[in-house]
């Protein structure tokens, strides 16, 4: 029963206040500057709430205060409208004018990021191209170590197979030597034997008839 009562009571509450119309005090004032330190005075223009004014003299003994306004206006408003800070709707104002200043370096922060964001991938990409290049440069080097290798070891070879060659060379040159001088020697003993066989002739020549005469002689 009692959370009833107490529920009847709230939607009662509710709709008596939706059912009150609400109204607000306006932050609007107009204040007169004169052409001097009271009300006798001519007004030269009304001032309106939150305007910027510059202090040019404010006597202790008066109720005025001698202004200036922006648009170069001198007069004299009353020192008890006057304030040292900003009214309500001017710092609303300022406090609109620094909302829109911080939105437009958070979206100037955002295109930072995006740029950021933007280089970053820019720069991963280069790396990879970089890193894609520092391979095949690797695999060329390698390639090019290898055939250096393999040139040295030919260039080697081929020393060797100089070396070789020379030596073959000076054998065959000593080959040919012996050869030229084993012919000589052939040729001597060719000579030689040959020598020997007409110096045989003659002497059977001579001798052979000489000894034919003899035995004849001997058998007569």
């Amino acid at each position: 029963m009692k959370y009833l009562i107490s529920f009847v009571a709230a939607m009662l509450l509710t709709t008596a206040a939706q059912a009150v119309e609400k109204r607000y005090v306006k932050d609007e004032l107009w204040l007169p500057l004169r052409t001097g330190p009271g009300q006798e005075y001519r007004i030269i223009k009304s001032l309106q709430s939150g305007e910027h004014l510059i202090l040019i003299e404010q006597p202790e003994d008066s109720d005025y205060t001698k202004v200036k306004t922006d648009k170069g206006d001198e007069g004299f408003v009353l020192t008890r409208f006057l304030d040292d800070e900003p009214v309500a709707k001017e710092k609303l104002i300022l406090a609109q004018r620094e909302l829109e200043s911080v939105r437009e370096q958070l979206q100037q922060a955002e295109q930072q990021r995006d740029d950021l964001q933007q280089q970053l991938s820019s720069t991963s990409n280069s790396s990879e191209s970089l890193q894609q290049q520092n391979m095949e440069l690797q695999q060329e080097l390698n390639r090019i170590t290898a055939i250096s290798e393999n040139a040295l070891a030919l260039d080697e070879k081929a020393k060797k197979l100089t070396l070789r060659n020379q030596d073959l060379e000076i054998q065959v040159e000593a080959l040919t030597a012996e050869n030229a001088q084993l012919r000589d020697d052939n040729r001597y003993t060719y000579l030689i034997y040959g020598g020997g066989l007409v110096v045989i002739g003659i002497f059977a020549g001579l001798v052979l008839p000489a000894l034919r005469s003899k035995r004849s002689s001997s058998w007569v």
